[in-house]
């Protein structure tokens, strides 16, 4: 199977461009119009006899940047932020797609993973409802305690039933301190009281970005102290309502973006548009249910993996491969 990626400013130049360099016979394999940078992508194949993987499952090799093209389009990644990323691939002259993508991943995005360790300053974790907040922070306390380190935790989520005794339960298994606020006052009372060695999370109720009042009741929380916002965004979302819901996050002033049910879904454009729309850096993802073992650090080369699975799978590169398995 031959597959290439073509580019015009219309549907129909794009297709002259098909029919002239692949011919009459070729098959359209997807295609993506943006209006408003006047851009029209097309993947084409000729002599194919299994063209269903969105990833290219089965696919000859072929150009690098065509190669990316089509498993950027699979992924739903926006025209734009895909344009930028081709561009930083195609300059560095890497035949390995996963170490082409993982470079201009590298060039695009900034990555920051969370400590395992006491930081600096209290970690408090925001984002919609039902994006997983309390069971990542669980996640990263496991991480936490199994480096013999200290974990406080703080639970402001007086609004979702069962939040406070949820976060109780993780703190008496994980034998770390737990203490609830509802107020900023008594959060305040709360993280003055905590032990002074240890790393302070603190989870929020879900808010709605779009929404003054949600946002007014969150930064009544987050201004009563010095404390480091963690944004957390599930995968799977429509990439440009999730790009916007993180971009709406920025009157918060979180510092990284932690992903979510990573294990859940095979499209991840809509991760890269959050990052890309709120200029966060990638901090740590979401595997599995497991709250053992679920959440893990992410870098260029991981997360270049999870972009291309199948052409993972052959890399020369040698380094850990993340899993995905289970559901969160």
């Amino acid at each position: 199977m031959r597959l290439k990626t073509f580019h015009a400013e219309s549907m129909k130049e794009a297709m002259e461009l098909v029919r002239e360099q692949l011919g009459a016979d070729a098959i359209i394999v997807a295609t993506h119009e943006d209006e408003s940078a006047r851009d029209v992508r097309i993947t084409a194949a000729v002599e194919g006899d299994d063209l269903e993987s969105p990833l290219l499952e089965n696919a000859e090799p072929l150009d690098i940047v065509d190669q990316l093209s089509v498993s950027l389009d699979a992924h739903g990644v926006p025209t734009a932020l895909a344009d930028k990323l081709l561009n930083a691939a195609s300059h560095l002259g890497i035949a390995d797609p996963v170490l082409a993508l993982a470079g201009a991943l590298d060039d695009c995005f900034a990555f920051a993973p969370l400590p395992d360790q006491r930081g600096p300053k209290p970690l408090m974790f925001i984002g919609p409802p039902g994006s997983g907040k309390t069971v990542s922070m669980a996640k990263l306390a496991v991480r936490i305690r199994l480096e013999d380190n200290s974990v406080s935790f703080i639970s402001t989520d007086t609004v979702r039933a069962g939040a406070i005794d949820q976060l109780s339960t993780y703190a008496k298994y994980l034998k770390a301190e737990f203490s609830s606020a509802n107020t900023p006052v008594s959060l305040v009372e709360a993280m003055r009281n905590a032990n002074a060695a240890a790393q302070i999370l603190i989870d929020t109720a879900g808010v709605n970005p779009h929404s003054a009042e949600d946002i007014h009741r969150l930064l009544e929380f987050t201004e009563t102290a010095q404390m480091e916002r963690i944004l957390v965004v599930a995968a799977g979302g429509d990439a440009i309502e999730t790009g916007e819901l993180a971009a709406a996050f920025a009157q918060i002033r979180p510092s990284r973006i932690l992903i979510t049910r990573l294990d859940m879904v095979r499209r991840l454009g809509g991760i890269l548009a959050a990052a890309d729309a709120s200029g966060l850096p990638f901090c740590d993802v979401s595997l599995t249910p497991d709250i053992a073992s679920g959440l893990r650090a992410i870098n260029p080369v991981s997360l270049a993996r999870l972009l291309l699975p199948d052409f993972a799978q052959d890399s020369s590169l040698q380094a850990e491969t993340i899993q995905a398995t289970g559901s969160n």
